[in-house]
């Protein structure tokens, strides 16, 4: 049987996550939506996030924009760090690739990265996905 491999051993770890965008899943008085919590591999670290690709199929009907931010807490309704240097709009069919702030792009251990939506989403369907990286600091 192999040995267990102490974390301060493995190497950048690099990976994507793709979430389902789906006001039917959630409260109609939802403005935010958790993607993933971001777990700790040793003091200090966190993730970056390399790329964003937002993608909807149904638009929501009133002018309103959705992007990817990081906070404390999973029910967080201030205090957003926004990974992106600008809002996507919700309006439109297809994909956006935003583009991604580096100055707010590491997120701590123990934060969620989420989908803040400017208001609530009434009608919308998409998905996001992001592409980011860890490792043992």
């Amino acid at each position: 049987m192999p040995n267990v491999l102490e974390h301060q051993y493995y190497p950048d770890n690099f990976q994507v996550i793709t979430v389902i965008l789906n006001h039917n899943l959630e409260a109609a008085t939802t403005f935010v939506i958790p993607v993933m919590y971001v777990e700790s591999r040793g003091t200090g670290s966190g993730i970056v996030i390399d790329s964003i690709a937002i993608g909807i199929n149904v638009v929501e009907g009133a002018a309103e924009t959705v992007e990817v931010v990081h906070a404390t807490t999973v029910q967080a309704t201030t205090g957003f760090t926004s990974v992106q240097t600008a809002v996507t709009s919700v309006n439109a069919q297809g994909t956006t690739l935003p583009t991604i702030n580096t100055s707010n792009n590491f997120v701590p251990a123990g934060s969620w990265v989420l989908m803040k939506f400017d208001a609530a989403q009434g009608s919308v369907h998409g998905a996001v996905t992001i592409r980011f990286r860890s490792r043992q600091v």
